[in-house]
């Protein structure tokens, strides 16, 4: 059976913001943001341009933490706005989705909303969402992720009414991305498209949107690595993270994402890399099933493994865990945390198989393509 949905309306192209007004619809707006926007000068004119904005809170950090949008949501007036406007990377349209959330007779307290979901009773801002990274598909999914880094821990927020209303994806804003950050977004990307496809929620079309994905990735992503100012290049990612966020909008994320929120929490390693360097050896361990294999070799030829480490390795990623201070005793808590992780459980792939090989790469210090360098 083959049932996909996603409800986002999408606005795509060259200088696409300055269609905003739009979809505002004169309605009363809150723009949330980060700093970066607005020192570029992206915040003020916006503002020149959509007199519906009437509220700015533009200190949105990477990895939105739970005292952070605690605070926030406590000094909101949630009866002065109408519509939330996120300019920026996943952790902005995050934290917009934790921010949507509201109840109309009393303060509705961020951690009861993240433990317990949306009730029917919580009302719900709808969301415009402009991109500024090409990784992380929040725009097309009704996920949310915010981190407790106080007791390490990552929590998710869900509900269909989280879809955002509209996606503007406008490449112009791409060109300022910093090196590391086009690498680590374009990567998550990448673990998104193969994420839905050994997922057990997949079906045909999703899977057609993620190899579309990934196939573009491979391609691209080197090429604007060596070429950061090139327009073309970055449309193309734009595109394919798009697609990749359409893909798994359905199916979820799966053990390369359960496994990724350890490493983050626990060492710091950027999401980016620690939901892809995995990669190799969870394909590794997918090839044997035919019908994931069969996907894999039309996106990367007859030894998917391989290509893929030497992918990472090309773009000076390693895939040694040894590399990242993931020590035997890590692996062990990674793998008992997937046995209650709903990501690893989406998985087609079995996460024993794949941990058990992570670890002899560990214990071997290097693997069969040779070290590369955490970027």
């Amino acid at each position: 059976m083959n049932q996909y949905k996603n409800p986002v309306q999408i606005e795509f192209g060259r200088g696409a913001i300055e269609f905003l007004p739009r979809f505002i619809q004169k309605r009363s707006a809150l723009l949330i943001t980060s700093q970066g926007f607005v020192k570029r000068g992206v915040v003020e004119r916006l503002q020149k341009n959509n007199s519906e904005i009437t509220q700015l809170i533009a200190n949105i950090q990477p990895n939105p933490t739970i005292e952070q949008l605690k605070d926030i949501r406590t000094t909101l007036d949630y009866e002065k706005f109408d519509v939330i406007v996120a300019l920026g990377g996943g952790s902005v349209i995050d934290a917009a989705k934790a921010i949507a959330p509201f109840k109309k007779e009393d303060k509705l307290e961020l951690l009861s909303l993240l433990e317990n979901g949306l009730t029917s009773d919580i009302n719900v801002k709808p969301i415009i969402a402009i991109p500024t990274t090409a990784g992380t598909g929040s725009e097309v999914t009704m996920w949310g992720t915010v981190w407790d880094d106080k007791n390490k821990k990552k929590y998710s927020i869900s509900d269909e009414r989280l879809y955002c209303e509209v996606a503007i994806l406008d490449v112009e804003l791409h060109l300022s991305i910093p090196a590391e950050i086009t690498l680590q977004t374009g990567l998550d990307a990448l673990s998104h498209s193969l994420e839905a496809i050994w997922n057990k929620n997949s079906n045909q079309t999703s899977n057609l949107y993620a190899v579309q994905a990934a196939k573009t990735i491979i391609d691209v992503l080197p090429k604007l690595m060596s070429d950061l100012s090139n327009l073309e290049f970055r449309e193309q990612m734009l595109i394919a993270s798009y697609r990749a966020g359409l893909a798994f909008s359905n199916t979820q994320t799966a053990i390369a994402h359960a496994m990724s929120y350890y490493m983050t929490l626990e060492k710091g390693i950027p999401h980016g890399i620690a939901a892809s360097f995995t990669l190799p050896a969870i394909t590794k361990v997918a090839m044997s099933n035919p019908a994931i294999s069969n996907i894999l070799v039309g996106i990367f030829g007859d030894n998917p493994s391989e290509f893929l480490y030497k992918l990472l390795t090309q773009l000076k990623i390693t895939s040694v865990s040894q590399d990242y201070q993931l020590s035997q005793e890590d692996w062990g808590k990674i793998l008992a945390s997937l046995s209650s992780t709903v990501r690893s459980k989406n998985s087609m792939v079995e996460s024993s198989r794949v941990v058990k090989l992570l670890m002899q790469e560990s214990v071997m210090k290097s693997n069969r393509i040779g070290k590369a360098t955490i970027n």
